[in-house]
């Protein structure tokens, strides 16, 4: 098995909101509390792009969504600025990039058909628009993956499977867009894998602990490292997501379906600006779920630190080093009765 690793989201919609973001990836830094990899959301274009910040300030891994500049309400996706964009990544040297190859006409069917709402991915949004907007017969990207395996080998990048279709509430999890659309990622990572380009999988939104055993037999069929947006395994959760997430992400992590874990703020569906504190708060979480399951997995590093933190050894730890006393149990320690 892999080693869990961190993901943090941050990202700009405006010139404004760019300098509060740039002050959240500072305050990681100084906090020194650093994710292993991030990604940049960003729906504006700034000067410096918040990746390239990500690049000098923290020295991890960035990646970023590939429809998300280039689209247009207008216009909606051009092939030629999609192309000049995915090739500005890769010169930048971006890690990783999104790309929803499953936003289709088909899937978008079913899911008007069987969901009250049918799709909350922005990425595949923007894909499934451009599809109507421009009368395609196919998804853009999936027509033009020839040339971006291309690109992406040149530089190295990863190329990451948007989930357009993940439920978004634990009842839609398993319907039968979320299962096709899943099976269709595993189509396309194998193809890319036989071209020789390196795959990461978005997939699971809301999906309750019942269904995570159920879907972790599809997931498991990927040889690539899965990347669950959560999951959030209760819809009643609102205002402490980063609770939610940590239960679901530790679930799907325990069936050996989750790589890269997403560090959730309680913000997530409350549409709250998310404030410096909220995103700590949301990377220690994450970090406590990413050391059980590095335990439970076996790696030494996880275990050896384990062992080190230990709160019979470590004095800031333990409330029963010393000839001192808890509030707690005052003068009946039993560690210190027995």
């Amino acid at each position: 098995m892999r080693k869990v690793r961190l993901n943090c989201n941050v990202g700009c919609n405006t010139n404004g909101t760019y300098f509060s973001e740039l002050t959240k990836i500072r305050r990681i830094k100084d906090c020194c509390c650093i994710p292993d990899m991030m990604m940049d959301l960003s729906l504006y274009q700034a000067e410096k792009p918040l990746y390239k910040q990500i690049q000098e300030i923290l020295n991890i891994p960035v990646g970023t969504v590939l429809a998300y500049i280039p689209f247009s309400k207008e216009k909606g996706l051009e092939w030629s600025k999609c192309r000049d964009y995915l090739v500005q990544l890769g010169k930048d040297k971006v890690s990783f990039v999104t790309i929803h190859f499953t936003a289709n006409a088909g899937l978008l069917e079913i899911a008007r058909r069987d969901r009250e709402i049918p799709v909350t991915s922005r990425g595949g949004a923007m894909c499934l628009y451009d599809i109507a907007k421009n009368s395609r017969k196919q998804n853009l990207f999936l027509e033009h993956v020839d040339e971006i395996i291309t690109i992406a080998k040149q530089y190295d990048m990863t190329i990451s499977l948007g989930a357009t279709f993940r439920p978004s509430n634990i009842f839609d999890a398993c319907d039968e867009v979320h299962t096709k659309e899943t099976e269709e990622q595993l189509q396309i990572c194998r193809y890319l894998h036989k071209e020789g380009v390196n795959v990461m999988v978005e997939n699971v939104g809301h999906i309750s602990l019942a269904k995570i055993g159920k879907h972790a037999n599809l997931l498991r069929q990927f040889d690539a490292p899965i990347m669950p947006l959560g999951p959030i395994p209760t819809d009643t959760a609102i205002g402490q997501d980063h609770i939610s997430a940590a239960i679901g992400a530790a679930f799907l992590c325990y069936h050996g379906c989750a790589d890269i874990i997403n560090c959730v703020t309680r913000y997530e569906h409350t549409g709250e600006e998310i404030t410096d504190e909220a995103i700590i708060e949301s990377i220690k979480v994450m970090r406590v779920v990413a050391q059980t399951i590095n335990v439970y997995r076996g790696f030494e590093s996880a275990i050896d630190y384990e062992k080190s933190t230990n709160r019979l050894r470590v004095e800031n730890h333990s409330c029963v080093i010393g000839n001192g006393q808890c509030d707690r149990c005052h003068n009946v320690c039993p560690l210190k009765l027995i």
